[in-house]
């Protein structure tokens, strides 16, 4: 992969990502350009720095679509990381404290939040470290397997990590627990046809189940408030600047089908004209039409729900 593709992959990436955050947060804290550029610019610096990655998971030009979710994850974590570990910030202003915290009540202390912050790089650097020696042990299981598995991991990380911030506020939902392993796993699947690398067949999930979430709750759910300011009051009134963060996310989405399309694996000489292996053969390009069509209508009602949503709870 190119500098020039995986510097447009990092932009792709972290606009997605900055544009839903804007949507969702700017009627109660304004529009920050600072944090909208920070997300592109580290999403970027992320998709940049995989340009360094082994070859064999870069190699190729189906897998920038696997790549950009990959870079979504990580933009994505290293954010909530920041959040909950480095930075200060007056948390009375949340209803849900973005600190890290326990029972609740935001950790104040550096020193625990410090040492809680480096276990955790750890504990990820570990995990990914088993997961490579795992592949390069059993480089051939059956997709089964590695799909509710590998597939699913990174959405099972967001459901704990959600689940021990939100639940001592919110309560626990089992379905909320449950809601991104299972859209990590759907995605899994066709993108287990672009990733030859695990480790980035769980980023990549982790990151698109994260994207199609985060949309999901900003723009299909009646401009309900974000859980961190469900009691607080509206501030801003941006309906122009939220009707273009609409657009561009909805332009976001239909891209990605489009990456989808051009990602489709090319033909094989010399197949079986046996019907059943010929069908066999169609099915991964079957699916992965399926995903580019669902993220093109993903687009179209996102446009629909913009015209709508100028402010939290506009209908």
């Amino acid at each position: 992969m190119s500098i020039a593709i995986a510097a447009l992959v990092g932009v792709l990436a972290g606009t997605h990502a900055a544009t839903w955050g804007a949507y969702k947060d700017s009627p109660f804290e304004g529009f920050r350009l600072r944090s909208y550029l920070r997300t592109v610019l580290l999403a970027s610096s992320i998709s940049l720095s995989l340009t360094l990655w082994p070859g064999h998971a870069l190699a190729g030009h189906s897998r920038i679509v696997a790549v950009l979710g990959a870079v979504y994850a990580i933009e994505r974590l290293a954010t909530e990381w920041w959040k909950a570990i480095l930075r200060n910030e007056d948390q009375s202003v949340y209803t849900i404290p973005m600190r890290l915290g326990f029972g609740g009540r935001p950790v104040d202390r550096k020193g625990i939040r410090y040492s809680v912050g480096g276990a955790v790089i750890l504990g990820i650097v570990a995990v990914g470290a088993v997961i490579e020696q795992l592949q390069h042990t059993y480089p051939h299981p059956p997709a089964w397997l590695i799909v509710p598995t590998i597939g699913a991991a990174g959405g099972w990380a967001t459901a704990v990590g959600g689940a021990w911030k939100d639940a001592p506020i919110e309560g626990f939902s089992g379905w909320k627990f449950l809601r991104s392993p299972a859209v990590a796993t759907a995605w899994a699947i066709p993108l287990s046809l672009l990733a030859s690398n695990w480790v980035f067949l769980l980023l990549a999930s982790g990151g698109f189940a994260v994207a199609s979430i985060e949309t999901y709750k900003t723009f299909f759910t009646g401009g309900r408030a974000p859980g961190k300011f469900a009691d607080r009051p509206v501030r801003h009134y941006l309906p122009i600047a939220r009707r273009w963060l609409g657009r561009l996310h909805a332009t976001l989405w239909a891209a990605l089908g489009i990456g989808l399309m051009v990602s489709l694996p090319q033909p094989e000489h010399g197949v079986s004209a046996d019907a059943l292996s010929a069908v066999a053969t169609q099915l991964p390009n079957l699916l992965l039409t399926a995903v580019a069509a669902s993220a093109a209508v993903f687009a179209a009602l996102i446009l629909n729900r913009n015209t709508h949503l100028t402010t939290i709870g506009a209908t």
